[in-house]
């Protein structure tokens, strides 16, 4: 689809686009709920928010942090770097063959292309170190009984906590460089912010108005 958009624009329409991602969504749904019924909460835990079962095959349980790391993690964001490459490789190419005249929509397209290469690699580097810490725990929480060591303990909570905040930095990050380079994509949102302060001045303009009572005619008697 990268390398020839054209002979894949006739081929893909809306309704198949529709049909591919509600399959990858229910497969990944079904190959997601299994694990998390070897987990029961357990209020005294530190690290995990639930804890294992007893009677759960360790060898699956240990498995499953590897191929949530490959499937999920680094393979998604692996093809998502490849793609930036060839998005930006072919930006270059334009330029190359228009002999560096570019439109200012082209020029635009170069500037996305490389943005769009950058936060696919900090989301890969973001992502990746949380999954590889988890492998190592459940290891250690299953196999080998030094998790109970406290310096080990300080060491997991400590790096746990960092990749954490690494992650939600990223996740936060993407939104702010979006408001920074898009123009379109900050005027909306400026009319957004400013299309809801107007209506909430609105409501309370309405709110404090005095109310009329009606006026109810009298009936004179003569």
């Amino acid at each position: 689809m990268i390398l020839s958009p054209a002979h894949h624009r006739l081929l893909i329409t809306r309704c198949h686009v529709l049909i591919r991602i509600f399959l990858i969504f229910i497969i990944v749904i079904l190959f997601m709920i299994p694990h998390h019924f070897y987990f029961y909460y357990n209020k005294k835990t530190t690290i995990f928010i639930c804890e294992f079962h007893t009677f759960i095959d360790h060898w699956k349980i240990r498995a499953w942090p590897f191929l949530h790391a490959i499937l999920f993690v680094s393979l998604p964001s692996i093809i998502t770097c490849i793609s930036s490459v060839i998005l930006l490789h072919n930006r270059c190419n334009q330029k190359r063959i228009n002999k560096n005249k570019l439109s200012e929509n082209a020029r635009r397209m170069k500037r996305n292309s490389i943005l769009v290469l950058f936060i696919s690699i900090a989301t890969l580097f973001s992502i990746l170190p949380t999954v590889i810490l988890e492998a190592f725990i459940v290891h250690d929480r299953l196999f080998n009984h030094y998790i109970f060591c406290s310096i080990r303990w300080k060491i997991y909570r400590i790096l746990l906590n960092w990749f954490l905040s690494l992650s939600a930095l990223n996740y936060s990050s993407k939104f702010y460089i979006r408001l920074i380079i898009s123009k379109i994509f900050r005027r909306d949102f400026i009319k957004l912010i400013y299309s809801i302060s107007l209506h909430k001045q609105k409501n309370t303009e309405q709110n404090s108005a005095p109310v009329d009572l009606p006026i109810t005619p009298r009936n004179t008697e003569t």
